[in-house]
Formats: C-alpha cells, structure tokens, sequence
C-alpha cells in the first residue's frame, strides 16, 4: 500500500514568529529553514514520497534538496492547504497519508516509522499528540479521506471526534520525538539544552 508524507509549511519569512522577542527575522527564517530540512530528510529516510504543500514557492530549493517535493498551496490556511495535498494525493492512488509538521526539532526515523505503521486496519486513524495533548504533531490517515483536518486549537480532540463520527478505530501515538514541536522561547531553550542539533 503507497504511503505519502504531507509536510505543511507558512514559508521561511512567515515562520516562528512567536519567537520574535528572541530572534531577528533572519535567524527565524535560518531556523524554520533548519528544522524543515530535517524534518523532511527524517522522513524520507523512512517513506520516499514526501511532499511540502506551502503558499511560499521560495521554498522549492530547500525541499528539492532533501529529495521532496513542493506544492504550492493555491490558498492560505493550514487546513486548506492539506485538503488540496490530498485530493492530488488521492489523484496519485496514495493509500495511506502521514501529515508531519515541519517544526519537530527531535524527530527520529523510529517515530516516522511508529507513525506510519500505527494503523493496522484497512480503515483508520493514527493521532501523535503534542507535549500539552490538546495539539496534533503528526496524522495518518487510511484511505486519505477516512475523516477531515481539523488542525488548530483542540485538534487532538476534535480529530478523536471525527474518527468516531467516522465509525473508524483511532490510536495515539505518544513519543517524545513526535511531541515536542518547537514554537516558544521556552522551546528553543528546552531544545538548545538538548543538545539536539543535527
């Protein structure tokens, strides 16, 4: 069965702007820059269909050089922009869709691969939470369409929701790689103290 990883994505200029008191506009955009690209080398160890849908076709460099893919997102909007990677996933005859955020600094190939490998059912949902538990880092969903993206505040449990309006099992998928997404101050220092930098 094909696997296809969507990575959504604002753009370089329109990232991390929570970490503006800390940051300069250009180390923003190095960051966002730096995580993307791991991100989407992790994942392409994994799963080599990796596709970055974002309105920012500046990005294609970037992407290109870790062997994904760009679509430009024809709207704005983080739902709306998975919706279109869908439909031209679905187009492609993908049968399982991974969404992975691009800003997960300590994502691990065993976390892609627990990710993908989550759903063993031929309908189903697999939901990687964030740190608070209330956000969704990662989604995979078999068939593409099985239920909606309700990405934003609460998408953990609205996504739980649909699965079950959808009458389709759901799991979490609960690893520190796929839980810490990187978007405050205290992120970055939590991270730098890491020592995860590759």
């Amino acid at each position: 069965m094909t696997t296809r990883v969507i990575v959504p994505h604002r753009g370089l200029e329109a990232a991390k702007t929570r970490l503006a008191p800390v940051l300069s506009p250009v180390e923003r955009g190095e960051l966002a820059a730096q995580l993307l690209e791991r991100v989407l080398r992790i994942a392409r160890a994994v799963l080599p269909d990796v596709v970055v849908i974002s309105p920012s076709a500046a990005l294609s460099p970037l992407v290109e050089a870790t062997g994904a893919r760009l679509l430009v997102q024809r709207g704005m909007g983080l739902n709306e922009g998975l919706d279109q990677a869908r439909a031209v996933a679905i187009a492609d005859g993908i049968g399982t869709l991974l969404v992975l955020h691009g800003d997960l600094p300590e994502l691990t190939v065993l976390d892609v691969r627990a990710l993908a490998s989550a759903i063993t059912v031929a309908r189903g949902v697999a939901i990687a939470p964030d740190d608070a538990g209330t956000g969704t880092n990662g989604l995979a969903l078999r068939p593409p369409d099985v239920i909606g993206f309700a990405f934003g505040i609460g998408s953990h449990a609205a996504h739980e929701a649909a699965a079950r309006a959808a009458g389709v099992p759901f799991v979490a998928v609960e690893r520190p790689g796929l839980a810490f997404d990187l978007d405050t101050p205290a992120d970055l220092e939590r991270w730098l103290a890491s020592g995860v930098l590759g």
